[in-house]
C-alpha cells in the first residue's frame, strides 16, 4: 500500500525539522536510513556469545561466576544482561538518560524486549523497574528504568507493576565508589502502599548493572516481603576487570 503523497511531504518536512540521530553518538542520520544507528556505532549494538558469569550475568574471562558473585550474598536469584556497559552502548544510555531524549528508550527498550523473548524463558507474575525519587523524576521528567520495563513487560506478556517507591533521595550512583554505594544506597527503597509481593516471581528492569548495590537494594526489600525470587534485567553491565 503506498503512502499518500502528501504524508510523505509531510513526513520528509518532519525529518528535517528533527532529524533521525543515532542513538549511540547523537549523530545525525540519513533521511533515507532503516537503522537507529550510525555506520560506526552499528557493530556495537550487535548481540555476541561471550562467556558470562551465572549469576549475574556479568561479562567475564574465566569460567564460573565473577568475583563479585563468588563473595556477595547477592538478594536476587540471577541477572541479564543485553550489552557490556562501554562504547556507543555506555553512550546511548547517557545520551537516554541525561539529555532528554525520551524516544530513544524505545529503541533501547526494542533491544531489550527482543532479548528477552529469546533468552529469558522463565515465567514472572510481574514486571518491576528500579524507581526514581520523585524529586528526581521531576527534574527529568521521566524514569528510564519504568520505559524500559513497560516495553519489556508488554513483549513478554506479563503485567508491568509499580511494585517499590524510592523515599530517600541518595547522591547520584555513578559519582561514587563501591563502598560508598553500598552505604549511599542503603535503605533507600521500600515496598509501595497496598502491594502484596508473598510468593510471587519477580523481574526488576534497569538500564545498567555495574556494582549492583541499586537493585540487590531493591530486591533486599522485595525478597523480605517474601517475593519467592527476583531477577534482574538490564540493558548493560560493567565487565569484570
Amino acid at each position: 500500500m503506498k503512502m499518500n503523497p502528501l504524508a510523505t511531504i509531510f513526513n520528509d518536512i518532519l525529518s528535517l525539522i528533527y532529524p533521525k540521530r543515532c542513538i549511540g553518538c547523537n549523530e545525525i542520520l540519513s533521511i533515507t536510513s532503516k537503522e537507529n544507528f550510525c555506520n560506526n556505532c552499528l557493530p556495537q549494538f550487535k548481540i555476541k556469545e561471550v562467556r558470562r558469569c551465572k549469576i549475574c550475568g556479568r561479562i567475564i574471562y574465566h569460567n564460573g561466576n565473577c568475583r563479585a558473585c563468588n563473595s556477595n550474598n547477592f538478594y536476587f536469584a540471577k541477572g541479564y544482561s543485553v550489552f557490556e556497559y562501554k562504547g556507543a552502548v555506555r553512550d546511548s544510555i547517557r545520551i537516554f538518560k541525561y539529555r532528554g531524549l525520551f524516544s530513544n528508550g524505545k529503541v533501547i527498550g526494542k533491544i531489550m524486549a527482543d532479548y528477552a523473548v529469546n533468552n529469558i524463558k522463565l515465567e514472572y507474575d510481574y514486571v518491576t523497574a528500579v524507581p526514581l525519587h520523585p524529586k528526581r523524576y521531576r527534574s527529568r521528567g521521566y524514569n528510564q528504568s519504568e520505559i524500559l520495563a513497560k516495553i519489556v513487560a508488554k513483549a513478554m506478556n506479563i503485567k508491568y507493576c509499580r511494585l517499590l517507591e524510592r523515599h530517600i533521595n541518595t547522591n547520584p550512583q555513578n559519582s561514587l565508589n563501591k563502598k560508598e554505594r553500598l552505604e549511599n544506597i542503603k535503605g533507600a527503597f521500600r515496598l509501595k502502599n497496598g502491594v502484596n509481593v508473598e510468593n510471587k516471581k519477580i523481574l526488576i528492569i534497569d538500564d545498567i548493572f555495574t556494582t549492583g548495590s541499586t537493585i540487590n537494594e531493591c530486591c533486599k526489600v522485595l525478597k523480605k516481603n517474601n517475593a519467592l525470587f527476583v531477577d534482574f534485567f538490564t540493558f548493560s553491565c560493567l565487565g569484570e576487570d
